[in-house]
């Protein structure tokens, strides 16, 4: 914006046909090389910026998979753990069942 200002001032000035003294030629060119490094810095920091955004979107999305994965691997384990208690459950009481039916014989 500033350099754009200068830009228009300069032109301006040149219109109306008003001449620079050396010094104050130097002053603005100064200023405007000075106002282009700072803009190139700030495009090259926002394109790291946007870089990195980029990257952690990617993570997120991939991480939020792995969780949906990991939950529904936890979920089939939980249902085979309990048809194995069940089971283990079941098994237990046809053994009572089968110690009791020997001791009822035996006596």
């Amino acid at each position: 914006m500033e350099l754009q200002n200068i830009r228009e001032n300069h032109q301006a000035a040149q219109r109306r046909r008003v001449e620079f003294t050396s010094l104050e030629q130097e002053i603005n060119a100064d200023r405007e090389s000075w106002l282009e490094r700072a803009n190139i810095h700030l495009e090259r920091k926002l394109e790291k910026a946007n870089k990195e955004k980029n990257l952690l979107r990617y993570m997120v999305v991939h991480y939020m998979a792995r969780n949906k994965v990991c939950k529904a691997r936890i979920r089939n384990l939980k249902a085979k753990l309990k048809k194995a208690y069940k089971r283990q459950k079941e098994h237990d009481f046809l053994q009572i069942l089968a110690k009791a039916s020997l001791t009822q014989h035996r006596s």
